[in-house]
């Protein structure tokens, strides 16, 4: 009873993000597009589930949820897109980051993390061997005792793996996740009561139509999230039976895709001034991108460049 209970309310994550983002969006800026906008941004971090991948067994092997779609340069990535769309990405990352090791918790540096494969100490603690072919080390490997919580479709196997995800105090399917859920459609309704009444206008609700170049590039991007959950949710059941998913859940996904990615270039064909406002941004923003791939180059040529410590009490370089 009480795992049914835990599984119901992990099933109300996904709606948590949206209304989560949904009511930052109407108190911080109020007008009806860009509260969609931050909604709609809330849900895209999870597509990095199972759903485009061939088998579970895939999946799991590579561990990309919470990682692939939840990390600083999936951020960065959205946000060029639209940076409302990357606020509610960032919204529903942090919530994820606070989520222990049930629901993984976040790999905000992927893929770069997955450069490092080596740690100082097992998951015992105790010191393993040094390789003089792997100079930067993670401190330690995944404790058994928080691979066994996590959620079985998430499990690494029998490999142990380096310990390279934030975590947080808070169970998604727990208290955090209701008061999470609870909390931002009481403040949304408030504040929707109180500007539909008159007493202060906290949303814009005014009679104002909203404009086709926005509408028309959102309707489909959102329609290709939509697609892709409730696909990827029917693939999911499907895997519960077999092995591999149908040819059908394969296709889904990808038409999905496809529809996203052509929404995006719609909206900057219809919004030529956004879309060349943004390009113009491009070049600082990839130079500074360049920058910092340097800087870590460099930095981490000079430390693998220095001979591992012959004494035990010391450590090798570690991050």
């Amino acid at each position: 009873m009480r795992e049914s209970l835990e599984a119901r309310w992990a099933d109300t994550n996904f709606p948590t993000h949206v209304i989560f983002g949904i009511a930052v969006g109407a108190v911080f800026f109020g007008k009806p597009e860009t509260i969609l906008l931050i909604g709609i941004g809330s849900a895209i971090p999870d597509l990095d589930r199972e759903y485009g991948f061939f088998s579970k067994e895939s999946f799991t092997r590579r561990q990309v949820h919470r990682a692939l779609c939840h990390s600083f340069l999936f951020l960065g990535l959205v946000c060029l897109v639209n940076p409302f769309l990357g606020l509610g990405a960032f919204l529903h990352t942090v919530l994820d980051a606070l989520t222990t090791a049930r629901d993984r918790g976040v790999e905000w540096l992927y893929p770069f993390t997955r450069l490092l494969n080596r740690a100082v100490y097992d998951y015992d603690g105790n010191r393993i061997e040094l390789d003089s072919k792997h100079k930067i080390y993670l401190l330690q490997n995944e404790l058994p005792v928080l691979t066994k919580k996590t959620t079985k479709d998430l499990k690494p196997g029998e490999q142990t793996l380096p310990w390279r995800r934030t975590y947080g105090p808070a169970l998604s399917g727990g208290l955090f996740d209701q008061g999470i859920l609870l909390g931002s459609a009481a403040i949304t309704l408030l504040l929707l009561f109180s500007s539909a009444l008159g007493l202060h206008q906290f949303i814009d609700l005014s009679e104002h139509q909203m404009s086709t170049q926005f509408a028309i590039p959102f309707a489909i991007g959102a329609a290709g999230v939509v697609i892709n959950f409730v696909g990827g949710e029917l693939d999911r059941k499907q895997l519960l039976k077999k092995f591999k998913p149908d040819k059908i859940y394969r296709a889904l996904f990808y038409f999905s895709v496809g529809i996203m990615i052509f929404a995006v270039v719609l909206g900057g064909m219809m919004n030529p001034q956004v879309a060349l406002s943004g390009l113009s941004e491009i070049p600082y923003i990839a130079a500074g991108g360049a920058l910092v791939i340097l800087i870590a180059f460099v930095l981490l040529k000079i430390r693998s460049s220095k001979p591992l410590p012959t004494d035990p009490k010391k450590e090798p370089v570690i991050v």
